[in-house]
């Protein structure tokens, strides 16, 4: 068994490190194909992150000599969206995070009105030069997002519109053939057999087509705004707790669990360490493309942040159980954030099996943990209870996935996100 893990873990490591590879192959495609060079786009008007990214669309296709096909698509499938309504709430909150960090711009309340959604879509599913439709795309959606009825319908009268009839099998089938070209939600960017997920993930492909076409715009597609007024952070009284919502299997939590140590340190707070079960032993699914973008996008962030990652042994089933039974033990101990880090390092870049005593013993002794206490843990069932509790809390505070994290009346998804803290707790410290 942990042979088996090594080998596969190495083979893991070898494919996410093969860039190269793929690019030669989306090349070959194309060429096959007769599809020229380009960026492709996808874009959902109900996600807000797709707004976002289409402001940054605009500025890519003005800036690289390569043109930006735009595709218009619905929302994500149920197979890939395992929380549509928290997610839709937690996406406005989020993109209102982003437009304040980074000079782009989200001024919508709440989730759009579907008759709304339905009326604008027939204006954007009219066939249209890219260029053209970028531009109209991004005025339609500033349109329903800022609620301005009378410019859409303006911009129906400017632009046209097809049958209202037409929206539901175009939707259909532009999200089809996103399924089938490798990924599952609109917000995305393709290049060169790579996907590049909102617009956080911008600077990886602007590297890329820098060093494609040999353009050196004078500024980045985003960037920082100035330092603006504190966000309120509602803390309570006496030293406040950091909660970290994770999962043994998620390699996000990983890049998480690995920079809340120095964190915690540099603010001065508590730490509560929330472990739940993975989604799929939570009743949701994972497709396989999913999965594969999650692992090849986690490599070059944790690449970006100096991480060890690769050599991967899934703990899904009996390896992520045994490690949530031991966690109790480790918080009693005082070794809980040990004991995590340990584990996912020996999950995410050592290959080690947490189902294996030999590769968890490993793990648990460096985390300064005895091996006996360990094996009793094991057979104590009480982590489930916790890990429920966990769970519920979790959607409670608006939230479902790995890694999360509420400090205060705050709180957000996702180690991208870990920054936003730490500049929200400072400001309110300086206010």
């Amino acid at each position: 068994m942990t042979l088996r893990s090594r080998l596969r873990g190495a083979a893991i490591a070898t494919f996410l490190g093969a860039d190269d590879a793929r690019h030669a192959i989306a090349d070959l495609k194309r060429r096959v194909t007769g599809a020229a060079p380009g960026v492709d786009f996808y874009f959902d008007l109900s996600d807000p992150a797709s707004y976002l990214a289409a402001q940054a669309a605009e500025r890519l296709a003005a800036a690289y000599p390569l043109p930006v096909r735009v595709h218009v698509v619905s929302g994500p499938a149920a197979d890939v969206d395992p929380a549509p309504a928290l997610r839709a709430l937690h996406a406005i909150r989020d993109a209102h995070d982003i437009a304040a960090r980074w000079d782009v711009e989200f001024p919508g309340k709440k989730p759009l009105d579907p008759g709304v959604l339905k009326r604008a879509h027939q204006v954007l599913i009219k066939a249209r030069p890219d260029g053209e439709q970028l531009a109209v795309v991004l005025a339609v959606a500033k349109a329903v997002w800022t609620n301005d009825q009378k410019e859409l319908v303006a911009l129906t009268g400017r632009h046209g519109n097809e049958d209202q009839m037409s929206v539901a099998p175009f939707l259909a089938t532009a999200y089809d053939k996103l399924r089938q070209a490798g990924f599952y939600q609109g917000g995305a960017f393709a290049y060169r057999g790579e996907w590049y997920l909102g617009v956080e993930r911008l600077p990886y492909l602007e590297a890329r087509l820098a060093a494609d076409t040999g353009a050196t715009p004078s500024r980045p597609l985003l960037e920082r705004r100035p330092a603006g007024p504190p966000h309120k952070l509602a803390l309570p009284a006496g030293r406040p707790t950091l909660e970290l919502w994770f999962s043994f299997r998620s390699p996000y939590s990983y890049l998480a669990i690995a920079q809340i140590g120095a964190i915690v340190a540099d603010l001065d707070v508590d730490l509560r360490l929330r472990p739940v079960l993975p989604l799929v032993e939570r009743g949701a699914q994972m497709p396989r493309m999913k999965a594969l973008y999650i692992a090849k996008d986690a490599h070059r962030e944790a690449q970006r942040l100096g991480i060890p990652f690769g050599h991967i042994a899934d703990p899904l089933g009996a390896g992520a159980r045994n490690a949530m039974a031991i966690m109790p033990a480790a918080d009693a101990a005082g070794r809980g954030l040990a004991f995590a880090e340990s584990a996912m390092r020996g999950v995410w870049a050592e290959a080690l099996d947490l189902a294996s005593y030999v590769d968890l013993r490993t793990i648990v002794e460096r985390a300064g943990l005895g091996w006996d206490a360990a094996r009793a843990a094991l057979a104590d069932a009480t982590w489930q209870t916790a890990a429920a509790d966990a769970a519920a809390d979790l959607n409670a505070a608006g939230l479902w996935g790995v890694p999360s994290f509420r400090i205060g009346d705050y709180a957000s998804w996702g180690q991208d996100r870990l920054p936003y803290l730490v500049d929200r707790v400072r400001a309110h410290r300086a206010a």
